[in-house]
């Protein structure tokens, strides 16, 4: 400053040019001190030379400037695109870039094409909050006229992405004229994530012969727990790959990268292996970045003095340096620079792994093609490493034979996961790959994958990239939270139980909220309209109880898909707040699958399973196979939500036998419930398989709880009598489902008889099923056939299925036609047990009385009681107390006893007193007894009645003085609950929509479900009727045993016909002898082609 005139001083050191830099033709710069431009008193030449103090400046100018991604996209429409300059604009809440001219295109050479899409960089100071974008053109050019769909503006030090629409004209013949318009974010379309910092990246060649390159550099940093920045190239074009890494240079970069924290514990570098000089000898590498409270900075030196190239040294193009030491600048409170270099302390090694890779020994196994890996351990992983030379093979990757790789890596530590994949090259690329065993050389542990898979287009799934697991590997699988479906999988896990949600950042940071959170099914179905579509990001706020709602919850794709098309039907799994009205899941249950450790023991077959416990079962579901599970040796853990039946009883296991790998074999399953930490065990250890093992596809394994099994084995004999009438018997394969108190048996084949001709005119057939878990008391039985062969029709007399292990025999009684042709054209048929008829006949019968005495009061006395029945009332029930031990009626005790009587029906009331004996003098004050609770038990058929008393009864000499309790609670058991299962018709009634094509000449199939089971799949199929056609009603008459309350219709069809799909519009279920008619609303397509796909619909009632 002389004479009060001040001097500014603005270094830029950068580009303005299109095809320089970032293609930028303006750039805002910061002033500087004089020091940093003019020489010191003893140097001459200002701030040039070798040790330019400008050049230290460049990180710090680029942290106090923001770097934003502009995105534009050009409307699908015609002439949408144009020739004439385009500008823009962004403003922020405390400056704008002004107008920025958008020249340089990252995508396009020849920009704003028709449904086109351009990526420019702007770079600028502090512009405060972006809160809109201007953006036009000068109606240059030979068509100028422009369609913008929408523009997108990255801001990676800020980790915001902002969406700001347009889908409006810049034309002076279309819409309104303007060619210059002003845009608005979308605040609900604005992606938020971990923000960007500067790194300072200065690479040194080796000053050796030919030790510069022309091949593209890239660079990757790593910090603690494998936290990793992506792969970074460092020069933007072909002249800057020209420009840098000659020899006895050094090549500073500045990139922003995301932030691996305080500790980088190594990098990786490596180059394209193109251009006429590829190789490439580095000296070694400095990273230069900030300190967290930006008053100084830090260098991390690493070494490398090696050779990346395919022809010197060990013809590698990757090296991973770790770091020697740290170089710190930090300016003082009182503005002095302290300046410490220190070695780094325990810094990772440099390990060499020997990679042994199995090639199967099966027709084709081999491949030509070009192998990579990818290795990973707990401190981080290899990269993708191509496997050029094997070290002990020539002609590598031969059928039955091991190949041995050496890979240079900084320490992995645990290493529990790789990745191989192939480039389909060649001839012969399908490749076949048994197992991998890697050595860590430094202190010789050894991992081993189990693989037995194909690497190939066109066998198992046609992948040509898989990840394995180290054999004896047991944490989470799902490394990677790519979809909404995988975040409230993880969250859920009991591994997340005590996770502080105010330590959560990132993406999951939009999930995470204070109290429970629970996984939700979104299902969104887009209107069929071509507008209907888009390309915004959807989300839903979930509103319950008392106004309580939850974070906006985003329904993002996996992999980056945007949108939804119109007439879609999308599925999203996601993660929120519990806010109590939506219907949530009653139990969460982590469960556990261990597949054996034998060869081909995967599967790529479909896998479902049914439960079973003391409250009833589920539906059979399916098991989802993603991200490789169900694989040799390996435990696969996920969350399912299951219904509340617990404690289990049993569990079935079915497989379709489809696939590459049809067959599987089962260790077992473990099911921990979330809640309350309980375990259940289901062992199996053998093959689901049409060819191994027991040569079955379904199994089925008792429950083991605390090491005691729930249920019992047993052995049954089914004796099947066909009826003494013409044209009884019966071609046709004929199976049967036994339902019991303990589930069903699944289906049964009745395939082994004595009779070689089985089921013919009255004639007995018996077949014997060993090893089945018992099924209890049973009520139902369902019997059908799969009307093939001569003479398919068939007249079944009866059925008697006997209980070997309990010497019962149970009879269901059928005396009609299982025909398409005679009686009402049914051949699936459900009867109830004939032997529950004795019920009916029953005279005496013993209850058993549970009475539990409260802390009011206890009695020495006699207490006396009457039970009031539906049928009958009882005599009285005279408890004499006994004196010392066997004294009844304590505080706080239970006391049990039995009582003969006459059969009562349901017990409805009870009448309790409390009597003196005859020798008891009663004193002037009055004494009572508590009682609590009275628990009655009808002892034949288990039906228990309680009642919850909670009285103080006082002592009295006389019996009309009693107390009268109505019966609190009654738990029908399922002895009773048969006998009211007799056979009902069911009228059925669908109604197809009136779109066009909305008929089908598919065959169409029906289940229904109700409070006591459900009908089986049954055909809806009328002889000389062309059903289910445009704007139809089709009738039909379905007999079953009744199904109570009814809850759901599954409706589906074969896809089968010329024109298969479907549009139903309801489904409406008459009980014809009650007349209650349910209808089920249905509106949507059973169609492969349109809407979600699914050929099944299930159907609720409607309110």
């Amino acid at each position: 400053m002389n004479n009060n005139v001040f001097v500014y001083y603005f270094p830029c050191q950068r580009w303005l040019a299109v095809e320089e830099d970032d293609g930028q033709l303006s750039r805002e710069l910061l002033p500087v001190d004089e020091s940093y431009v003019l020489p010191s008193e003893d140097e001459e030449g200002g701030g040039g030379g070798d040790n330019n103090p400008l050049d230290n400046l460049a990180l710090e100018q680029k942290d106090k400037s923001t770097t934003f991604s502009v995105t534009i996209k050009t409307g699908d429409k015609k002439n949408a695109g144009t020739d004439a300059n385009v500008f823009i604009t962004l403003f922020g809440t405390q400056d704008d870039t002004g107008m920025t001219l958008l020249k340089s295109s990252k995508t396009n050479s020849d920009k704003f094409e028709r449904d086109s899409i351009e990526i420019f960089t702007v770079e600028t100071l502090d512009l405060g909050d972006l809160w809109k974008v201007r953006i036009g053109h000068d109606n240059t050019g030979k068509g100028p006229g422009w369609f913008v769909d929408w523009v997108e503006v990255d801001a990676p030090s800020l980790g915001k992405c902002m969406t700001f629409p347009c889908g409006r004209w810049l034309a002076k013949n279309e819409d309104d004229g303007t060619i210059v318009r002003d845009l608005f974010h979308a605040e609900l379309q604005t992606r938020l994530y971990t923000p960007f910092v500067p790194y300072e990246i200065t690479l040194y060649t080796s000053d050796v012969f030919a030790a510069g390159t022309d091949a593209n550099i890239f660079i990757v940093i790593y910090g603690c727990d494998a936290v990793c920045t992506q792969e970074k190239y460092l020069c933007t074009n072909k002249r800057e790959q020209k420009l840098f890494f000659e020899r006895k240079s050094a090549s500073r970069f500045i990139v922003e990268l995301e932030d691996v924290g305080e500790i980088i514990e190594k990098i990786r570098i490596g180059h394209t292996n193109t251009g006429m000089n590829p190789g490439w000898h580095c000296s070694h590498v400095d990273i230069r970045r900030l300190l967290p409270d930006k008053d100084g900075a830090e260098t991390l030196t690493f070494p490398c003095d090696r050779w990346l190239a395919t022809s010197e040294d060990d013809k590698k193009t990757i090296r991973e340096l770790v770091p020697y030491d740290i170089f710190t600048e930090k300016y003082m409170k009182d503005g002095s620079l302290r300046q410490v270099y220190k070695e780094v302390e325990e810094p990772l090694d440099i390990v060499l792994y020997s990679v042994q890779i199995f090639t199967g020994n099966v027709p084709g196994a081999g491949t030509d093609a070009k192998v990579y890996i990818t290795i990973y351990g707990d401190l981080g992983d290899t990269g993708e490493r191509y496997l050029g030379k094997s070290e002990n093979r020539t002609n590598k990757f031969e059928r039955g034979t091991a190949d041995t790789f050496i890979i240079e890596a900084a320490d992995l530590g645990v290493i529990y996961k790789i990745k191989l994949r192939h480039d389909n090259t060649k001839w012969c690329a399908d490749w076949y790959v048994e197992k991998v065993e890697i050595w860590n050389d430094t202190n010789e542990d050894e991992f081993l994958f189990l693989c037995g898979r194909w690497l190939s287009l066109k066998k198992e799934d046609g992948r040509l990239e898989r990840l394995f697991y180290e054999k004896e590997y047991t944490g989470d699988r799902s490394s990677n939270c790519s979809s909404p479906a995988d975040f409230w999988e993880i969250a859920l896990s009991s591994k997340m139980a005590d996770i502080d949600i105010d330590t959560v950042t990132g993406p999951m940071a939009a999930y995470v909220q204070e109290g429970p959170v629970i996984p939700y099914y979104v299902s969104v179905t887009t209107g069929k309209h071509k507008d209907a579509a888009t390309d915004s990001r959807a989300f839903i706020v979930l509103i319950g109880e008392d106004d309580e709602r939850s974070n906006r919850i985003w329904l993002d794709y996996p992999g980056g898909k945007k949108g939804f098309d119109h007439g879609s039907v999308e599925e999203f799994y996601v993660a929120g707040l519990d806010v109590g009205i939506i219907k949530k899941i009653e139990v969460l249950y982590e469960m556990t699958v261990w597949t054996g450790d034998v060869v081909g023991g995967g599967t790529d077959s479909n896998i479902f399973m049914t439960l079973y416990g003391i409250n009833g079962s589920t539906e059979e579901v399916q098991l989802d196979k993603k991200k490789a599970r169900f694989e040799r040796e390996q435990n696969d853990t996920f969350i399912m939500e299951i219904l509340d039946i617990a404690p289990f009883t049993k569990m079935r296991i079915r497989i379709d036998g489809l696939g590459s790998r049809p067959e599987w074999f089962l260790e077992r399953i473990l099911l921990k419930n979330m809640n309350t930490g309980d375990l259940t065990m289901f062992y199996y250890g053998d093959w689901l398989s049409q060819r191994k093992g027991k040569k079955t596809l379904v199994c089925e394994m008792c429950a083991v709880i605390d090491g005691e099994e729930m249920m019992e084995y047993t052995s049954y004999t089914v004796s099947v009598k066909t009826s003494d009438i013409l044209g009884a018997g019966t071609d046709a394969n004929v199976f049967i489902i036994i339902f019991g108190e303990n589930g069903d048996s699944g289906t049964l084949a009745l395939k082994q008889s004595a009779n070689w001709n089985k089921f013919e005119r009255n004639n007995t057939d018996t077949f014997n099923f060993s090893d089945m878990l018992s099924l209890g008391h049973l009520c139902k039985l369902r019997v059908w056939h799969d009307n093939k062969g001569i003479f398919p029709g068939w007249h079944l007399s009866y059925i008697d299925v006997k209980d070997n292990s309990r010497d019962e025999t149970f009879r269901f009684q059928c005396d009609c036609w299982l025909s398409k042709s005679e009686g009402d054209r049914q051949t699936v048929r459900d009867f109830a047990c004939a032997n529950n008829e004795i019920r009916d006949e029953l005279e005496e019968t013993t209850y058993e009385i549970v009475i539990e005495t409260g802390n009011g009061g206890e009695t020495r006395e006699n207490v006396w009681l009457i039970l009031e029945g539906r049928k009958n009332r009882s005599k009285e029930f005279l408890v004499e107390n006994a004196s010392g031990q066997r004294r009844a009626f304590r505080k706080g005790t239970t006391d049990t006893f039995e009582f003969d009587s006459v059969y009562l029906g349901d017990i409805t009331s009870l009448c309790v007193g409390h009597l003196a004996r005859e020798d008891r003098f009663i004193p002037k004050r009055e004494l009572v007894w508590h009682v609590k609770t009275i628990t009655i038990t009808e002892m034949e058929y288990g039906n228990v009645y309680f009642f919850n008393c909670d009285c103080l009864i006082p002592l009295k000499r006389k019996r009309k003085y009693f107390k009268v309790f109505e019966v609190t609670k009654t738990t029908e058991s399922f002895a009773s609950k048969i006998q009211s299962l007799v056979s009902v018709k069911y009228e059925v009634i669908v109604t197809t929509g009136y779109e066009p094509g909305a008929g089908t000449d598919a065959n169409v199939f029906v289940t229904i479900f109700g409070a006591n089971g459900d009908t089986g799949k049954r055909e809806l199929k009328q002889k000389m009727r062309n059903l289910f056609e445009r704007g139809s009603t089709d009738r039909f008459f379905l007999e079953t045993l009744e199904l109570g309350e009814l809850r759901k219709v599954r409706l589906e069809h074969d896809s089968s016909g010329y024109c298969s799909g479907w549009l139903v519009d309801k489904v409406e279920v008459t009980n014809t002898s009650t007349g209650v008619a349910t209808i089920f609303n249905c509106g949507r397509w059973l169609d492969k082609k349109r809407g979600d796909g699914l050929t099944w619909r299930e159907l609720f009632p409607s309110a």
